[in-house]
């Protein structure tokens, strides 16, 4: 099993025309990501193509990239993920009718970015013939990599470097909009959308005193459909939609077959028994299926009923059914701690079903009786119930015990069951005024109100069994202009619960924030930012505490057309602290993180001819928390506009990462893209 996953992970290989594609690179030109090149301003404007009476405008760029890494390769991929080869950066394409008489469209605007390999594609087309229709199609793909060593891999000791946990899985999301009549008061729109995930990754089996690594491959898929209407009624705007979800999720886990699965202790179970026995998994297989449906209808309405009062009101409701079916089979060595006997084979299957029906309301009022006065006030109303039931059969075959008899019987079947259901609802309301004091000072006061009231209950139980939380924070601020070039945001707000609803929500907290925004020059922007944060949940049990002080400085300085440098520096320094339950010792423990890190950013363009452009730029995490580490993006760019057509560009990115205390993490590359753009 182990020489298994070693070879499912991916190794990296230099490209034997490496040197060639350097040369090539170099002779046609990059660009880094980030930095793409774009026309001066100053270019000369294309009149495009004709065809007819229709004109159509394009671009395309392509180009080379080359990697060059040492390191980590599975980190890499984790967090950066751009790999070697030819790349459609960039296509785009626009064609119009003159006064929009067009037979079939008036416009046609397609466009693609990042195919070729790159982890992140995107496709968008628009067709529109004003006042009867208008189509819209999105397509993205996102490849969701992560193998990080140090990642639920308890055998890191060993020399494992594979976590247990680690997915390699993309995802593709496709949607289909047409709206009838965009542009009339009465409008109609339908809606398709499909989203699905398909890859390869790994889970863990527990079973009395190990854990089996499995491969676990996703396989979901959903299907959302869509029709409304929009009407707009004198004022109003009105908003009906109905819209119809199905998922699916088929999981084929299994253990290749003629493997001896060891599990994560290689030692034989309970060694100081009198009959200790090497714990393994020879076979494993288990199937599960989920269904689900979700028929969803929402209502929206807006508008100005008065010059002096807006309102607006939402309402949703979806009523959520999920099947779930599970056939599971082991076979092996293995040890219940239920009944202290090795199991020999085991069989399991389950049936559950649950429903969920939601149902959400908001409405906002504002109001304005004076120039200088507004009033807000907004309230919203959710409520949910989970409700199911879950049927489980399971067959094992019964081996020796500890002491190494065989005492009867030799099978053990076990039938469980339970239904269960939770309602919560809750109810938010936040009442704000603002008050324009001085064309330079505006003042801000509210209130919110939180009320949650949940409900629960099992098979088991007598009764039902009630919590409900009440919870008021107050809230103030101020917006100050001293001058044209100086303006200053502050908001405090502090609350408090009257008990602990959850072991991660405050039950008292306190926040400042504040932004400042200066501009002395129209060519010099300075900004300035700031976050206190304290936060506590005194139950004995929890005793969560956290600090958090954040602060950001940016400026930005364009003294002409043809040079920009832009600066910004974070700093942030959290500290949080809970209790929980050791899960061996059964004591209870300190959890403490600590974040105390830097991030420096910085971009410098320069134009120093026409058609020439240079880009530099930096990019540091420094990081001396709980996870120290040290991340490097040094990044340049050299573009050329060639007359009318042509760009031709080249760019470099680094990326150094170092994590103090894993080297075996640490990874460094360098990517040289060259890129031709052509417009015609």
């Amino acid at each position: 099993m182990r020489a298994l996953i070693r070879n499912r992970c991916f190794r990296f290989a230099p490209d034997r025309f490496a040197g060639a594609m350097v040369v090539l690179l170099l002779l046609l030109g990059p660009i880094a990501s980030g930095l793409r090149a774009q026309d001066s301003a100053a270019s000369p404007a294309q009149e495009g193509l004709r065809w007819g009476r229709m004109t159509a405008h394009s671009e395309v760029e392509f180009g080379w990239r080359q990697l060059f890494l040492g390191g980590n390769r599975d980190l890499y991929r984790s967090h950066v993920n751009l790999d070697e080869g030819l790349r459609l950066l960039g296509l785009s394409f626009i064609s119009r009718y003159p006064e929009n008489t067009g037979p079939l469209f008036d416009v046609l605007t397609y466009s693609m970015a990042s195919w070729g390999g790159d982890p992140h594609n995107t496709t968008s087309l628009r067709v529109e013939k004003r006042g009867l229709y208008r189509f819209d199609f999105g397509y993205s793909r996102i490849v969701y990599y992560n193998f990080l060593p140090t990642f639920a891999n308890p055998l890191l000791r060993r020399g494992e470097l594979l976590g247990q946990h680690s997915v390699d899985a993309a995802r593709r999301r496709s949607e289909y909009r047409l709206t009838l009549f965009p542009d009339a008061t009465f409008r109609i729109h339908f809606g398709y959308e499909r989203n699905t995930q398909f890859g390869r990754a790994f889970t863990t089996f527990p079973i009395g005193l190990d854990e089996f690594v499995l491969l676990d491959p996703p396989r979901t898929t959903t299907d959302e459909y869509r029709v409304g209407v929009d009407v707009q009624l004198g004022r109003l705007h009105v908003t009906v939609e109905q819209g119809f979800r199905a998922f699916k999720n088929d999981i084929h886990t299994t253990q290749p077959e003629g493997t001896i699965n060891l599990g994560n202790s290689r030692n034989p179970a309970n060694p100081t028994s009198a009959n200790p026995q090497q714990i393994l998994l020879q076979t494993f297989a288990r199937d599960s299926g989920i269904r689900g449906l979700v028929p969803t209808t929402r209502m929206g309405l807006q508008g100005h009923v008065h010059r002096t009062l807006m309102l607006s009101g939402r309402f949703a409701y979806s009523d959520s059914d999920v099947d779930v079916t599970r056939q599971e089979r082991a076979i092996g060595n293995l040890f219940d701690l239920s009944v202290l006997r090795y199991v020999t084979a085991q069989t399991s299957s389950s049936l559950a079903q649950a429903s969920r029906p939601t149902a959400i309301a908001d409405a906002s009022v504002n109001y304005r009786p004076h120039r200088r006065i507004t009033i807000t006030n907004t309230a919203q109303f959710h409520h949910f119930t989970i409700a199911g039931d879950v049927r489980t059969r399971t067959e094992q075959q019964l081996g020796a015990d500890l002491r190494g008899a065989l005492p009867p019987p030799p099978t053990r079947l076990v039938v469980e069951s339970l239904e269960a259901r939770t309602s919560v609802a809750s109810f938010f309301n936040r009442f704000e005024g603002t008050v324009e004091l001085t064309p330079r000072l505006i003042l801000r006061a509210g209130h919110r109100f939180t009320h949650r009231r949940v409900t629960l209950w099992r098979s088991e139980m007598t009764e039902r069994e009630e919590s409900e939380l009440n919870a008021h924070a107050v809230l103030g601020g101020l917006s100050l202009r001293l001058s044209p070039a100086f303006r200053l945001f502050s908001e405090l707000e502090r609350g408090s619960s009257d008990r602990v609803f959850t072991r991660v929500i405050p039950s008292r907290f306190t926040r400042l924030r504040a932004r400042a925004h200066y501009r002395p020059t129209p060519a010099l922007t300075i900004g300035l930012q700031l976050l206190v944060t304290d936060a506590r949940n005194p139950n004995p049990l929890v005793d969560n505490v956290r600090r958090n002080r954040g602060l950001t400085f940016t400026t930005l300085w364009t003294p002409g057309e043809r040079i920009a440098l832009s600066l910004s520096y974070t700093r942030t320094d959290i500290t949080s602290t809970i209790l929980f339950l050791h899960p061996r010792l059964r004591t209870i423990e300190t959890s403490r993180y600590v974040a105390d890190d830097n991030f420096v950013d910085g971009d410098l363009t320069i134009a120093p001819l026409r058609n020439l452009r240079l880009a530099l730029g930096y990019s540091l995490v420094n990081a001396q928390g709980t996870l120290p580490l040290n991340f490097h993006r040094p990044r340049g760019m050299i573009a050329y506009t060639f007359p009318k057509r042509f760009t031709w560009s080249i760019g470099w990115h680094w990326y150094g990462y170092n994590q103090k205390g894993f080297a075996l993490e640490d990874y460094r590359a360098h990517t040289v893209t060259s890129s031709l753009k052509i417009a015609f």
